[in-house]
């Protein structure tokens, strides 16, 4: 009898868990009837109490389910010895699983990362896979549990993080969702006891190698005997500072839309905002210019707002720049290659950079009939018969003037004018003979060279690429 009343008070326990499960699930809108579910399995209690669940409620919700492991290979037989026990248990289950064997440790040293960091980035490049299967909507489950955040919190504040690293793990993002981040370890342990399920132990969660395993074992334990329900009661917190995180966002966004200069913002309407706000906005102009926002660089930032003009270099020839009262990003151009001197002759040469002139030489009265039908420009285009000995393009040089309209002018001055930008000037071709300049490309021939009544052979000189 006492038997048959543990029993029954056993499967009550089971179905309580399983439709706490249901209503967050639902509460939280994770999952609609049909998905289909990517299952991400490690073998240990937690994801294994996650696949059983998920399990347990794929006839209600009619969700299509399929388990995703990755092997480490960090732990020699006992990482294959997890892979095995996870096939098994799907076997079990009647479903499918995939495996991906991945070499972490060289990942991590080739990508100068931490082994968990390079895990983390292989399990979910995976999984994400793994969805792609199903289609777009597929969702990926983790098995995040309560005291998984408490350990986040606690670990993100230790090393000084900002607002964002103490809301705890979200309970969904985009794709993946986090059905058990409502239970605590224990409770997951007791409904794989009660269900009579195993799951195997990762021997590094045992010592205290890791930082996550020294507040596991050290801190949490303390922080219990302060208030059992510590794991519950952070959560709580965790919401709350969730809450005020995407109010300070949205407030964020919102400036910034009303901020927008251009390609950039107003520094002026930006630091008048308040400091969580101007924060938060920082971070997001990082982030919309694709550089990293560390505590240094957003307070700096901030600083910015109200500050006089500056130019960061961000990333490799990438800046982020304020001037005249607007903050912007700078990409600074590879420079356009520098050509040797290249003899002038009729047809097409071959400049030293690879590019192709066509070079027509043409009596003026055709010249001018053809100039009619906008065949070609007058910039194009020089009076022949004025080339003095030999000529030669060639890029722009230290010293070269030209009287192309104006004056006399030097060739940086005319470049200026043109709004030429300075890393495509040394691609301007510039044809030159023993009296100086002759012709600029784009700008046309100086005044010596211009064509008129008495020219009597045209030169025209096009970029092969801009032939029709």
């Amino acid at each position: 009898m006492s038997t048959e009343v543990n029993g029954a008070g056993t499967q009550r326990s089971l179905l309580l868990l399983e439709l706490r499960a249901k209503e967050f699930i639902e509460k939280e809108h994770m999952l609609k009837k049909g998905d289909f579910v990517v299952a991400a399995v490690s073998g240990g209690c937690d994801s294994t109490a996650l696949l059983h669940i998920l399990c347990a409620l794929s006839t209600e919700l009619d969700l299509h389910i399929m388990c995703a492991h990755v092997n480490h290979n960090l732990r020699g037989k006992e990482s294959d010895g997890d892979e095995s026990f996870v096939l098994k248990m799907c076997k079990n289950l009647g479903v499918p699983c995939r495996v991906l064997s991945a070499p972490v440790a060289e990942y991590a040293a080739e990508h100068r990362l931490s082994t968990e960091e390079a895990g983390r980035q292989i399990r979910y490049d995976f999984f994400e896979h793994c969805a792609e299967k199903f289609g777009e909507n597929a969702k990926i489950a983790t098995a995040h549990s309560l005291s998984d955040c408490a350990e986040t919190f606690i670990f993100n504040a230790a090393r000084g993080t900002g607002l964002s690293g103490l809301c705890g793990i979200p309970k969904k993002r985009k794709n993946i969702i986090r059905p058990l981040i409502g239970f605590t370890r224990a409770e997951l342990e007791e409904y794989c006891a009660q269900k009579g399920v195993c799951f195997v132990t990762d021997s590094t969660n045992l010592t205290d190698e890791y930082a996550r395993n020294k507040i596991r074992h050290n801190v949490i334990p303390t922080l219990r005997e302060i208030n059992p329900a510590f794991e519950r009661s952070l959560f709580h917190i965790e919401n709350l500072l969730a809450e005020a995180r995407d109010f300070i966002s949205d407030s964020a966004k919102t400036a910034l839309a009303q901020a927008r200069l251009g390609g950039g913002y107003s520094a002026k309407a930006l630091a008048a905002l308040p400091n969580a706000v101007k924060s938060a906005a920082a971070v997001l102009i990082f982030e919309e210019f694709g550089f990293a926002a560390d505590y240094n660089r957003v307070r700096s930032l901030c600083e910015g707002f109200s500050g006089g003009d500056f130019q960061w270099e961000l990333a490799k020839n990438e800046y982020l720049c304020k001037k005249d009262g607007s903050i912007f990003k700078r990409v600074k151009l590879p420079d356009a290659e520098k050509m040797n001197e290249t003899p002038f002759a009729e047809g097409r040469i071959t400049l030293s950079n690879g590019e192709n002139l066509l070079i027509e030489l043409l009596p003026h009265e055709l010249f001018k009939n053809s100039y009619k039908f906008k065949k070609y420009s007058l910039k194009d285009a020089f009076d022949y018969d004025t080339i003095q000995n030999v000529a030669f393009f060639r890029s722009r040089k230290e010293g070269d003037k030209a009287d192309i309209h104006g004056g006399t002018k030097t060739l940086k001055k005319l470049f200026n004018e043109a709004k030429i930008p300075p890393h495509l000037r040394d691609g301007v071709a510039v044809l030159a003979d023993d009296a100086g300049v002759l012709w600029i490309e784009g700008l046309g021939a100086a005044r010596r060279g211009r064509i008129t009544e008495k020219t009597k052979t045209v030169a025209v000189v096009k970029r092969e690429s801009l032939q029709t």
